[in-house]
């Protein structure tokens, strides 16, 4: 069964960060001040830390991520019309998405064991409110649903992008999968770009999986 594309939960403090601009942003710099500012916004000093410990740790499941063109030994397939452009190890097979690009690795019973995919915007998604947007996707056709994390304002090749990091079982034959999924923004055209494993397979294909979302480039 075709890995399903999704998204995740929406940071709770998503709200704070949205008022406070930069302050999350300087957490580093020094706690004191951003509970001082934050305070006059109206926000609790507990408040504030258990926001920025979250949106720490969320955002460090993308630490990885640097934007870097393929392996020369890859290959490459254009959205049309020229929109975004995969890549993909040339061991993986033709997935069977209609509305879009995608290519598999199958075991002998046609599983898909790894799995990446991308598609125009065809919904009402934004940068803003990907991670909930995704995991609201999976919800509607899977079970057992959880956020790993997702970070915001990444750097693609070509525009930026909002990533989540989610796990989920599907309806039929109960497969675990974990996904990386993203919405880009380029210049002309938004598109998703999915890049799954099965859970069993996930330590063996992140590396790879990554790499295919560091490639992505969009126009």
């Amino acid at each position: 069964m075709k890995a399903v594309r999704i998204e995740s939960a929406r940071v709770v403090g998503e709200a704070v960060m949205d008022r406070g601009g930069d302050i999350v942003r300087r957490a580093r710099a020094g706690r004191r001040c951003l509970i001082v500012a934050l305070a006059a916004a109206g926000f609790t000093p507990a408040a504030f830390l258990a926001v920025a410990d979250a949106a720490g740790t969320r955002a460090a499941s993308f630490r990885w991520f640097a934007a870097a063109p393929a392996p020369a030994t890859w290959g490459h397939r254009a959205l049309p019309p020229g929109a975004g452009i995969l890549s993909y190890p040339a061991t993986f097979v033709s997935g069977t998405d209609r509305d879009g690009i995608s290519r598999e690795r199958l075991d002998r019973h046609g599983t898909v064991l790894v799995y990446l995919d991308v598609s125009l915007k065809q919904g009402t998604e934004t940068l803003r409110d990907w991670p909930s947007y995704r995991l609201g996707v999976v919800r509607g056709e899977s079970n057992d649903v959880h956020e790993d994390g997702h970070a915001f304002g990444l750097a693609f090749r070509g525009g930026r992008g909002s990533c989540v990091l989610d796990d989920y079982r599907t309806r039929v034959e109960n497969h675990h999968y974990r996904e990386i999924a993203c919405f880009v923004q380029g210049r002309t055209y938004a598109s998703v770009l999915i890049a799954a494993a099965l859970e069993s397979e996930w330590t063996r294909a992140v590396k790879t999986l990554e790499r295919a979302v560091d490639a992505y480039r969009v126009s």
